[in-house]
């Protein structure tokens, strides 16, 4: 894509409003190599950087009882890469219209090898997931969410922020044109790629929007947007003491946010959304109030704006739906806005009384905001749809897959049985939200081929049985970095040397008993001179606020045996004779990506060994695969048949001196789900 250079940026406090940036080209090439002539006048965005974004982006299409028709084409102009994520509000009762979209989209992701979400706005499930996520600003007097264009919006948010993506773009199912969607989804993936912060909006400006009369007329401006946009500029001219005319799409419904940016605003009910959106970010980035976060005002938060190429067209849905629905409460929020002052409050009021939505001695009704989904408890939302999230996914079969060229994925002869063992934290849980819903359908296809799934985990034994007992899984696992193995009673037939029985399990210890691990921290502390902060130091609450966990696993997480989870409170410099210093008191350290942990010798590779050897004497020849994501899992990889890597926040790679491994696409889960795919479908 070719974009113009932004010519003109509007700063307000930190934030920096983008002047309109038309588009010269839908698509340029691979590459973003600009000849020297053009440099200056235009931005290249090349189709590997657009599907890199598109990748890591959710597209949120909201519906409402609209005509099927127009449904199937706006679907089908979603780009592959992108997560779809339908959320509805259509009617149930006599014809079931959500069914019907239901079907429709399971047809076309079937058709086309891909996945997506769909979900009604009153559905009793995601109500319920809101109360555990204590997130109930959304939900009505009966306890469902409220109807409302926003509500479904944040509904979306959320569901983009438990799949684990780095953005989410808004479009409405009512476009009666597939090519403008398909275009809109381009410019935001550009947009981002242009930003400069984490904290970024792209907002689409159409270029005409249709009118049909006596014959087809291309109007440059809404009557809605066109009185919007003079408010909001007003608002901000007044506050600033220079007119400007900047904002040019307060009511962009075709718009898209890093999920950085959209987790801190607060969002207006109904059609007040987009505008709404606008004012939270100068209201909490303008410097005018006070900065609710200091950290994204040091990156500042970037609205760029671009011009669209293919002409806006949807349905009519008349006068009072445009002024009373959408003017008024996008009004209303610029007028009880704090940096709302004299001027532009009369300005507000003059455009609405002359269009007859107020009488002259009434102000705008104030709207109801929505707080920012941050304050959701997104942990708790994700655990609550875990064991309903077929219900939600489509194709309902799924298991689709992607080819991985030149592996060995699917080639073993049938006799080879595979087995596999795998991490937890940022491999089948996401390193940030702890989820596996990506991650179920490819984990349910390992269980119907009956092929062993063995956590290989930091994790302690009591999260790890969390997890197995959620997921149905019976196997045996490993827990804390290698410090031991726990096989379920009568797993193997055959007899083998163990080192304790349980209640439920024969355990084989290879590591050192957790108080005498703590005891040479200590002494390693004392020796450094630095503090070590271990979770034996800390308090259940504080386990919670340093890892993201909720009380009930970081209370799991405390219940250690074998190995001690750390920070060290050293700058850098300091730090490696820290870690020095542990290893001469005995012990050995990884490093999970946050934190250390440190060890009597065991690793996860050594434990990983040994439970190949006994699965090799239950079902002869075997084929290991393992899944990490970091260094830590390096053991673990360096001695299965086939080491799996799958990426890390940022799409990145961790570094690793693995012959023969497999870097896999996806961060988390989405990679662990499409190499075990990938692995099953030879089968």
């Amino acid at each position: 894509m070719r974009v113009e250079s932004s010519r003109y940026i509007e700063h307000f406090g930190s934030v920096r409003i983008n002047g309109v940036q038309r588009v010269l080209q839908l698509d340029s090439g691979a590459g973003g190599e600009l000849y020297p002539e053009e440099a200056m006048g235009a931005r290249k965005i090349g189709r590997d950087t657009i599907e890199d974004i598109e990748h890591r982006m959710a597209i949120v299409i909201l519906i409402k009882n609209e005509e099927l028709k127009i449904f199937e084409g706006v679907i089908s102009a979603i780009p592959h890469e992108c997560l779809m994520i339908v959320v509805s509000n259509s009617q149930r009762k006599r014809v079931d219209a959500f069914k019907m979209e239901h079907d429709i989209l399971s047809r076309f992701c079937r058709f086309t090898r891909r996945q997506a979400l769909i979900i009604h706005q009153k559905d009793a499930i995601l109500a319920e997931a809101l109360k555990q996520a204590n997130y109930t600003e959304i939900l009505d007097e009966k306890g469902l969410v409220r109807d409302g264009k926003s509500e479904g919006m944040v509904i979306g948010i959320l569901l983009a922020m438990s799949q684990g993506k780095d953005y989410v773009g808004f479009v409405d199912a009512d476009n009666y044109i597939p090519g403008a969607v398909w275009e809109y989804v381009k410019h935001y993936a550009a947009g981002f790629s242009l930003a400069k912060s984490p904290y970024a909006m792209v907002r689409v400006l159409w270029r005409y929007k249709p009118k049909i009369s006596r014959g087809l007329y291309f109007k440059k401006w809404g009557r809605v947007s066109e009185v919007t946009n003079r408010c909001l500029n007003s608002l901000i001219s007044t506050n600033k003491g220079f007119e400007t005319d900047i904002i040019k799409t307060a009511n962009a419904g075709e718009h898209a946010m890093s999920i950085g940016l959209a987790k801190m605003l607060t969002y207006g009910s109904c059609y007040a959304i987009e505008t709404q959106e606008l004012v939270s970010i100068l209201e909490q980035f303008g410097g005018v109030l006070p900065i609710t976060n200091h950290a994204a005002a040091e990156q500042g938060i970037e609205v760029i704006q671009t011009e669209s190429i293919n002409p806006h067209l949807h349905k009519d849905k008349g006068e009072k739906h445009l002024l009373h629905e959408l003017l008024l409460p996008s009004l209303s929020v610029i007028y009880h806005s704090p940096l709302c002052n004299l001027p532009t409050k009369r300005l507000i009021l003059d455009q609405l009384v002359t269009r007859e939505c107020l009488k002259s001695d009434e102000e705008p009704p104030k709207v109801h905001i929505i707080p920012p989904p941050q304050e959701a408890n997104i942990q708790e939302f994700s655990h609550s749809f875990e064991g309903h999230l077929r219900k939600y996914v489509v194709p309902e079969e799924g298991g689709f897959r992607e080819q991985f060229i030149g592996t060995e994925f699917g080639r073993t002869a049938a006799k080879v049985r595979r087995v596999v063992f795998t991490d937890l934290d940022g491999t089948l849980l996401h390193p940030l939200t702890y989820s596996y819903t990506q991650a179920l359908d490819a984990l349910r296809l390992l269980q119907d081929k009956e092929i062993p799934i063995i956590f290989c985990s930091a994790k302690t034994r009591a999260e790890q049985e969390v997890y197995r007992e959620e997921l149905g899984i019976n196997d045996p696992f490993i827990v804390e970095n290698g410090g031991a193995i726990f096989i379920p009673k009568d797993y193997f037939s055959f007899s083998f040397a163990y080192d304790k029985v349980t209640q439920d399990y024969l355990v084989i210890e290879l590591g050192t008993p957790y108080t005498k691990v703590r005891q040479k921290l200590k002494k390693a502390e004392e020796e450094s001179g630095c503090r070590i902060i271990g979770f034996g130091d800390l308090s259940v609450e504080e386990v919670a606020q340093r890892t993201g966990l909720n009380l009930k696993f970081a209370e799991l997480a405390k219940q250690r045996e074998y190995d001690e989870t750390f920070e060290i409170g050293a700058d850098k410099i300091k730090m490696q004779s820290v870690l020095n210093k542990i290893e001469e008191v005995g012990l050995s350290y990884v490093h999970g990506g946050r934190f250390y942990d440190a060890m009597g010798g065991n690793d996860k590779g050594k434990a990983v060994k040994i439970l190949a050897e006994l699965f090799k004497q239950k079902f002869g020849e075997i084929r290991s695969i393992g899944i990490g994501d970091s260094s830590n899992d390096m053991p673990m990889l360096a001695v299965v048949d086939i080491p799996l890597l799958v990426q890390r926040p940022g799409n990145r790679w961790e570094e690793l001196e693995i012959a023969n491994i497999y870097h896999v696409r996806g961060v988390g889960p989405e990679g662990w789900s499409e190499a075990v795919k990938e692995l099953v479908a030879g089968l």
